[in-house]
Formats: C-alpha cells, structure tokens, sequence
C-alpha cells in the first residue's frame, strides 16, 4: 500500500494555523530545519510525489501479521523526501550507489522517500506500540498513525505500553498532542537511559545534527508523560513481558532496537541502524551523517545485523520499504533484505 503526502501547505502556513504559533511553530521550525540539515525537500512537503492527491483522502495504511501467539500490526504515519541535493549529506559515503538510484529504486521527482512507521503488537499480557511516528506537528507529510491506528480497530486508550527507538522527531512526536497532551492517556513510555539524558541536557545541543530543533521536539513529545515514562539500562535485558532491547547507539546516544519473542518465533524491530536498505546493505560500513557519532552508528548497524542475518527471525523498521516486514541475509561484503511477501488467507 503506497503512502501518499498532504496537500500544499507551508511552514508558515502550518505556524500561523488556526491554533496560533505556539502551537503550529514546532511544526514550521521542523519542515524549515529538516530542509535545512537535507532531511526533506520543501517542494516534496508541499506536494503528492506521485499525484496531487493528498494524504488526507488516503486510505489509511496497516498490515498485519503474526508472530508466534502476537499479533503485531505495520502503521504507516507517512514520510520523508531526502532531496536529490542532500543525499551527499546524509549519505556521505554512498556516492556511487546514489548515482545508481534512478535504476535501482521506483524515482521521486524530488529525490529518496523513506516511509516513517510505527509497530503494534498485541499479546496475552500488554498492547505495545513501537513508536509513533511524527504526528501532524512534525511535517505535513505524516500523522497518519491514529487514522491507521483507528482504521486496524485499536484505540489509543488501549495501548498500556509505548517503547521508543530513540527521540526523533519522527518517532516520538506522535506520542503527544501539540498542546501538550498525551495521545495515548494509559501508556508508559519506555525509553533508555543514554537516551533520556542525552535529550535533557543543555550541553548537548551543539551536538545533534540536525539542529536545536530536534532538541525541542524530544523534550515535548514525552513532557506530557513525566509521570509516566521508565528508563532501561543500556544493555540487553527484557523490559516487557516478551520484549529485550538491542543497543545501537551512534545515530543517538540511546538508539535501541526491540526483540519480540513469542514461542519459537522471533521479529526485530530496528531502531535507526538503517535507514535505507538501497543504500546501506550492500556498503553497510557506509556512514549515516545525521548520525550523532557516525563511527559507532557503523559498528551497531552491523553487530545489528549480523544478529539476525541469515536466521529465522523476522525484522522490521520504521524507515524500510513499506508495509515493512522481512529477513536478512548475507550477501557478500554486506546484507539483502528480503520483504516478506503478500499472503491471502
């Protein structure tokens, strides 16, 4: 199922919405700063990359599957254009694979789309979702996961537990409302240690590449749920019933994919450690710019995947190919992914 982006609309306009500055301003600031650090092309914020249909009158987008005795649910809240212009910059060691793109992947007019999703996975014990995408406060390119969400039959009252890969906007900023409250009123917000911290402190706003702006969108995506979020420790170890963490810092200093084990099956779900399997499989070593230390982001993306490669178990991720389930396997110097095919029945 394709995903499709909104219709026109500005930064400023976003500011100046009905809701005032305040509210709209994180907003403006993220569309304005995601281009600027060569996130997202403004002209692909601004309009369908294939039509002129806009993501509003989308059907919404989940897929589900099973896991063991889980039933765990894709969510798509949208996505991002890094600009044909700005791929140097965010791959700054892929140039001959970026010269390729045109052959090896359907074209965007305005560059590379990557999807920006979100993981429900409901079992015996908890209604876990795996990030929340950007919400409609980040670009007007996402905030599809409640209508996704609403479409798969789950309210947001339903959800008990929220574990977050990291910070990023487009992760945790659909966990909260603009006006500072919170989407998912009965959840704990589960997040590591390194990560939490690295967020908090004032010292590291030189730090994060892609400007103060993100700084601001950590801090206000779990401000609602002060009483409510539970730090882990950055090492493996279950933190819900079925659920242990892998770190993977570099892209953040907390970065942590998430393993779902139910019975004798098995499904990953990837924190940051890839971003664009195009890209990154074959040169896995290649660094990611926006990464906060792109050296360490090298060395957990491929421990990452050389614990899965190969094996039975299921991998998912917030920035593959939609509707974002598949394997990994060897391949020479680096990894395939293979997606997991359409099923009927």
């Amino acid at each position: 199922m394709e995903y499709e982006y909104m219709p026109p609309k500005s930064p400023l306009e976003i500011a100046i919405g009905r809701r005032g500055v305040m509210v709209g301003g994180v907003a403006a600031l993220g569309a304005l700063a995601a281009g600027r650090h060569g996130l997202v092309s403004p002209a692909a914020a601004q309009s369908g990359p294939y039509s002129g249909t806009g993501a509003a009158s989308q059907t919404p987008a989940f897929f589900q599957t099973t896991v063991g005795d889980a039933k765990v649910t894709a969510l798509l809240d949208g996505g991002f254009v890094v600009p044909t212009n700005g791929l140097a910059k965010f791959f700054p060691d892929s140039a001959e694979t970026i010269s390729k793109l045109d052959t090896l992947l359907y074209p965007h007019p305005e560059g590379l789309a990557i999807p920006v999703g979100a993981y429900l996975v409901e079992t015996s014990k908890n209604v876990v979702l795996i990030d929340a995408g950007g919400g409609p406060t980040y670009l007007p390119t996402t905030g599809r996961l409640q209508a996704s969400l609403k479409a798969a039959g789950v309210a947001p009252e339903k959800v008990d537990t929220i574990l977050l890969t990291h910070l990023h906007m487009e992760h945790a900023l659909g966990i909260s409302t603009a006006d500072g409250k919170k989407v998912f009123p009965n959840a704990e917000v589960l997040v590591s240690e390194a990560e939490y911290k690295f967020w908090m402190d004032d010292a590291n706003l030189s730090k994060v590449p892609q400007g103060e702006t993100f700084v601001a969108g950590a801090r206000r995506s779990i401000a609602p749920y002060k009483d409510s979020i539970r730090r882990f420790a950055d090492q493996e170890k279950e933190v819900v019933a079925g659920f242990s963490t892998l770190p993977g810092p570099g892209h953040t200093p907390g970065n942590t994919s998430f393993m779902l084990t139910s019975g004798s099956a098995s499904l990953l779900i990837l924190g940051d450690v890839l971003h664009s399997p195009v890209l990154q499989l074959p040169t896995p070593r290649a660094r990611v710019g926006v990464d906060v230390d792109p050296a360490l982001g090298v060395e957990s993306r491929v421990r990452t995947l050389d614990a899965i490669a190969g094996k039975t178990t299921f991998v998912g991720g917030m920035h593959l190919p939609w509707p974002g389930f598949g394997r990994m396997a060897r391949n020479g110097e680096g990894y395939a992914y293979f997606a997991m095919p359409w099923q009927l029945g």
